[in-house]
């Protein structure tokens, strides 16, 4: 990390963009088919384990405000052992890179675009991640800080363009079939989750604020509201019909017969592609990530050479090995996910131990005097501001 520090709003932003992005993309339609109506279940439990997540990440945040994740593993497992738990890390990250470049491909080769050459269109949004891995988390902070409002407004469009779609009595009886389509959803799309492990790359780089641990809390409430509430509405939608749908389906197949869609055009796809920059975000934040963490192996500080190298990486995968949306579904719900997910649950966790074992508390709690300089600081640059020229 550069040690240039983001805010508490803009933690909280890129917190909630990361939280609502590809869980309500393609995902819900994928569940639909293999675990049937109780699929807002399987999304729940794996839910309420980011929540876990993102509670150790606060903590630590909190409790040792200057400790970045290199900072953790180096002090834990030294040179050669850190750099190993990096690696592995970093293939789950590359992973969902992957997953993510491919459900953007899927969503406007299905539903905007026909036929579309993506092996230039990916160039584009190569380009786009790759200069975002040169700046700082500051300026990454500033973006989310930005699109987060439009984001906000997209979603709430959508909800009401599909509110009428939302059928409960289609969801019941719940635990018609027993468990085991629970189970099976569980071990098949974990790769969709543990997103909130991405935040760890701000640990030590966070101004904390009053509100710092209830505004998480309540943007990941937030964003989960909206990611059941899109999940639900498909699920009530197509509970009986399943196998209508496939890869590719998503809402706005869904909001295409909302009123005004045969009258005004499509016009519902406007607000999609406004909530579509989460999507971009998270992407940006996972290839970040992804860059940072190959710095830290090779012991290079030149985000040049790593970006554009991570970047050839992702096209040759997308567009040479899993350049099909089968064998991205296929792979994806394979072995790979053994070998590159248990990652995102461990790392929180292992971060939060060797918080505890290694370091004391330091919580930069301020005294009375440091407060009222600060208070006096604040009622001196506003009476500089408000004065007149």
């Amino acid at each position: 990390m550069e040690g240039k520090q983001i805010s508490t709003k803009q933690f909280v932003c890129v917190q909630f963009l990361i939280a609502i992005a590809i869980k309500m993309f393609l995902l819900p339609a994928l569940m639909l088919r293999v675990v049937g109506k109780d699929s807002a279940i399987v999304m729940a439990i794996w839910i309420a384990v980011e929540f876990v997540n993102l509670g150790f990440i606060l903590f630590i945040a909190c409790r040792n405000p200057d400790k970045t994740m290199y900072d953790m593993l180096l002090d834990a497992f030294g040179k050669v052992g850190s750099r190993i738990a990096v690696g592995i890390i970093s293939l789950f990250a590359l992973a969902k890179s992957v997953l993510i470049l491919s459900e953007i491909k899927m969503f406007f080769s299905v539903t905007l675009f026909d036929e579309i050459n993506w092996k230039i269109m990916i160039i584009p949004i190569l380009v786009l991640m790759t200069a975002f891995s040169f700046r700082s988390l500051r300026s990454f902070g500033r973006v989310a800080e930005i699109i987060t409002p439009f984001v906000i407004i997209g979603a709430l469009a959508l909800a009401y363009l599909i509110a009428d779609d939302f059928t409960a009595k289609n969801l019941l009886p719940v635990l018609s079939d027993g468990f085991a389509p629970v189970a099976e959803g569980l071990v098949t799309f974990p790769m969709w989750f543990g997103d909130i492990t991405f935040l760890v790359m701000f640990l030590g780089n966070i101004k904390i604020n009053r509100g710092f641990i209830i505004g998480s809390l309540v943007t990941k409430f937030v964003a989960t509201a909206f990611v059941i509430l899109f999940s639900c509405t498909l699920f009530s939608t197509y509970a009986n019909i399943s196998t209508l749908i496939d890869y590719g389906h998503n809402l706005s197949n869904m909001t295409q017969f909302s009123f005004g869609a045969q009258t005004y055009g499509r016009f519902d796809l406007l607000f999609y592609c406004v909530w579509l920059l989460s999507v971009f975000l998270k992407l940006a934040a996972v290839f970040y990530f992804l860059t940072r963490n190959v710095g830290f192996i090779v012991r290079s500080r030149n985000h040049y050479v790593t970006g554009i190298s991570c970047a050839a990486i992702l096209y040759v995968l997308g567009e040479f090995v899993l350049s099909n949306e089968n064998v991205v579904y296929a792979f994806f719900t394979g072995a790979v996910k053994y070998v590159t997910f248990p990652a995102a649950i461990i790392l929180p966790l292992a971060l939060l131990v060797i918080c505890l074992i290694k370091y004391r508390p330091n919580y930069r709690k301020k005294d009375k005097k440091e407060r009222k300089e600060e208070r006096e600081n604040e009622h001196s640059n506003a009476q500089k501001q408000s004065a007149p020229y």
